[in-house]
């Protein structure tokens, strides 16, 4: 006997070195149970494909670990559903257990149950169970197993397998094929929900490829009206730093413009003088003609320069795209948590600003 690794074509996205992924356990705990079947989705040349990497026994965990990790090898994301939580951990703790020296990065994770619990006062779910949130996006599921009673299904496929393999018993032979068959449909199951997922919910990408979108900037505020929903739900979202209605045939981003002065601070401010009379520092190198009265050594909170204009206000997971691409950070005081950009209208700025609020 052998590991199965069984193929079907999908017809599914998936971004390059990407990858869906769903594993089936005997038990929660890593330590005290075995992973028999790793599911996968991703691209295989200019085709989409489910893989299932499948053990006949126990004792072929550890040779499922080393293919999965060869897969991992071409992944630079793994896709799950509460994969932070209990996938990844699990293997994790098996990689070790087999002495196989790897194992999975945190910041390869990308979770859509933690993604969806962002957002879920907004989505109207009565949970955020996957196979609540795949029926909302599209996904009806053929298995009808619980995760706990595949536990007993396993054990018995097993012990038939056996049982096949010695007596070549075709009645038998049927009934370790059958059973093979429901496992295999759960875990296809679970990826092909995690897909449909993914594709409504997960990681949107705003580009002019998949989403036509239109801009409209006005004293008050910079909006982004789309011609089809961003999720399959309706729903509103109103903060601070933004407003988003995701109607049934549309949706509009709306980000308030701030106008007024605003304060760019030098994180280097030992470096910096502070001009008294200009309320702004400069650079202590060309400080020397100034008189003394008239300036001091920065503290963090008066190494700043000052900017009068338009602003919108800049969400944390947008930060280190305009520190990557010299777009300055301003703040009304030190002590301000909310940075602010000056208000810009190039096409690359616009489509990070929104993939940056979804």
């Amino acid at each position: 006997m052998s590991m199965k690794i069984i193929k079907t074509e999908k017809n599914y996205i998936v971004p390059d070195r990407q990858m869906l992924f769903d594993i089936e356990t005997t038990g929660l705990s890593a330590q005290s149970s075995y992973v028999y079947l790793i599911g996968l989705i991703r691209n295989e040349g200019n085709k989409c494909v489910l893989t299932q990497l499948f053990c006949d026994t126990f004792s072929e965990e550890k040779e499922l670990l080393k293919l999965f990790i060869e897969y991992m090898s071409e992944c630079d994301c793994l896709i799950s559903y509460n994969g932070t939580t209990f996938d990844i951990p699990y293997l994790n703790h098996k990689f070790g257990r087999h002495a196989l020296r790897y194992s999975i990065p945190t910041e390869m994770s990308l979770d859509l149950y933690n993604e969806l619990r962002k957002k879920k006062k907004y989505l109207e779910l009565d949970n955020l169970k996957q196979n609540t949130v795949e029926k909302c996006a599209g996904f009806n599921r053929t298995d009808t197993f619980a995760g706990e009673e595949l536990i007993t299904l396993y054990t018995e496929y097993t012990g038939r397998e056996r049982l096949a393999s010695i007596t070549k018993n075709p009645e038998v032979v049927a009934q370790v094929d059958a059973l093979r068959a429901a496992l295999l449909l759960h875990n296809s199951d679970d990826l092909d929900g995690l897909a449909h997922i993914f594709r409504n919910f997960g990681a949107l990408d705003i580009s002019k490829k998949n989403l036509q979108l239109k801009t409209d900037v006005n004293d008050f505020e910079m909006c982004f009206l789309f011609e089809r929903p961003l999720y399959p739900v309706r729903f509103e979202i109103s903060e601070p730093g933004y407003y988003l209605n995701n109607g049934k045939n549309s949706a509009e981003i709306a980000i308030p413009i701030k106008k007024g002065e605003l304060k760019y601070f030098f994180s280097d401010y030992r470096n910096y003088t502070y001009i008294i009379d200009r309320d702004e520092a400069l650079h202590s190198s060309v400080c020397s003609g100034i008189d003394k009265a008239n300036k001091r050594k920065c503290k963090k909170n008066d190494a700043y320069i000052r900017r009068s204009g338009s602003f919108i206000p800049v969400p944390p997971s947008l930060i280190e795209y305009c520190q990557e691409n010299n777009l300055r950070l301003f703040k009304t005081s030190y002590e301000d948590k909310m940075f602010y950009t000056e208000l810009n209208t190039d096409e690359a700025f616009l489509y990070a600003y929104i993939n940056s609020l979804l």
